[in-house]
């Protein structure tokens, strides 16, 4: 499709960018289903994380994800689209953890799971970068390696302190 039959189906950027966004969003949504009515909320939101790096690993989706954050520190019209996407997401994955830590016994409080919640989305988003900046990082050992503190913030009595 040419770039200008796409304005066919969409008004103008900003609705292309809306529509990405909700689309990512909306998978996003059926993985925090699926994690919330597993029998082992921990071990399938650590399964799942290996999909996730693969997913921002991707340098063609890593480079679509980074146009749109760049569009929306310039734009205050994809910012808004973005940071209401972002403030949904965040509190799926708030929802989620909180599922996962209290199968292991933790009952963290609302800042404590803000914070391992951006840990967590700093971890993954920061991926994107490194995918482009360094194309030949061995995704295999990344998997692992993010598995391997996934487990950490789930189940860890640590993470729930602040200070």
């Amino acid at each position: 499709m040419s770039a200008g039959h796409i304005y066919h189906y969409f008004e103008n950027k900003e609705a292309i960018i809306a529509a990405i966004v909700q689309r990512d969003l909306e998978r996003r949504g059926t993985i925090w289903a699926e994690l919330r009515v597993s029998d082992d909320v921990r071990e399938t939101m650590v399964d799942l994380s290996a999909d996730a790096v693969k997913d921002m690993m991707d340098a063609f989706s890593a480079g679509l994800r980074l146009e749109i954050v760049a569009e929306a520190a310039r734009n205050p019209e994809v910012a808004s689209v973005v940071q209401a996407a972002n403030r949904c997401g965040m509190a799926s994955w708030a929802d989620t953890l909180r599922l996962a830590r209290q199968a292991g016994g933790r009952n963290d409080d609302a800042q404590a799971f803000a914070m391992m919640v951006e840990i967590i989305a700093s971890l993954f988003e920061g991926l994107m970068v490194r995918a482009i900046r360094n194309p030949e990082i061995n995704c295999e050992h990344m998997t692992f390696m993010i598995q391997r503190v996934m487990r950490q913030i789930i189940n860890s009595p640590d993470w729930g302190r602040l200070g």
